[in-house]
């Protein structure tokens, strides 16, 4: 009687690396999903923030994924805002993102620069104080009675170019610029004194990061639907 057999062998060496192989198909997928959904969160950041806010704080969003390809056990990815968090741009940052207001520290007015005003001062906003002595002008209060106070410089005119406040020269005194009496006559309004500031949350960060979860899981997935042990 005839016996149905059959040997199984097993090629531990060819077994070996297909699982090799697989282990390091599986890990790239993950290093492709990680870094894939840093780089869409950083789009839907700039969006939300060009779409909400005037000029170019969009541009300050950044991302970076270590390492950028290759098999990885533990892929990491990081979206962050260029500078301190603490500096210029984080604050802009917020003011767009938290709603809230700004007093000024002893319930002083906001003394907020006109164009006028010039340059700004160590990479911030000049204050009345700074700009009187930059300039060696002496600032005067004019109270607006339903509108924003002002603080003002006279004896000078702006710069066609720049708009920056000049004093007036004797040459152009003479010359007739700035009225009949150019040093008592003319007035250059150098800040806006406003009581306070109030701001809102023109848009909001922490929902575009919780989808970016679901967003990793999905590249990841698609990272390996091609994976197949040959």
């Amino acid at each position: 009687m005839a016996s149905n057999s059959a040997d199984l062998v097993i090629d531990e060496k060819a077994l070996g690396a297909t699982s090799d192989r697989l282990v390091r198909d599986f890990l790239s997928a993950g290093t492709k999903a990680v870094s894939g959904a840093a780089r869409n969160l950083e789009r839907r950041l700039e969006s939300a923030t060009q779409a909400a806010v005037p000029g170019k704080l969009w541009r300050a969003w950044q991302s970076s994924a270590f390492p950028r390809s290759g098999p990885a056990r533990n892929p990491t990815a990081t979206v962050w805002l260029k500078g301190r968090a603490d500096g210029r741009t984080g604050g802009a940052v917020s003011f767009w993102t938290q709603p809230g207001e700004i007093r000024g520290k002893r319930g002083q007015y906001l003394a907020v620069p006109l164009p006028s005003a010039g340059a700004r001062g160590r990479g911030r906003d000049l204050t009345p104080g700074e700009w009187e002595r930059r300039t060696g002008q002496r600032l005067r209060f004019i109270y607006r009675a339903g509108n924003y106070s002002l603080l003002v410089a006279t004896g000078g005119t702006t710069n066609a170019r720049s708009g920056a406040f000049r004093p007036l020269t004797s040459g152009r005194q003479r010359a007739g610029r700035g009225g009949p009496n150019p040093l008592q006559s003319s007035v250059v309004p150098i800040f806006v004194l406003i009581p306070v500031v109030r701001f809102r949350n023109a848009f909001a960060i922490e929902p575009i990061v919780n989808a970016a979860d679901g967003e990793l899981a999905r590249e990841f997935f698609d990272a390996i639907r091609g994976i197949a042990p040959r």
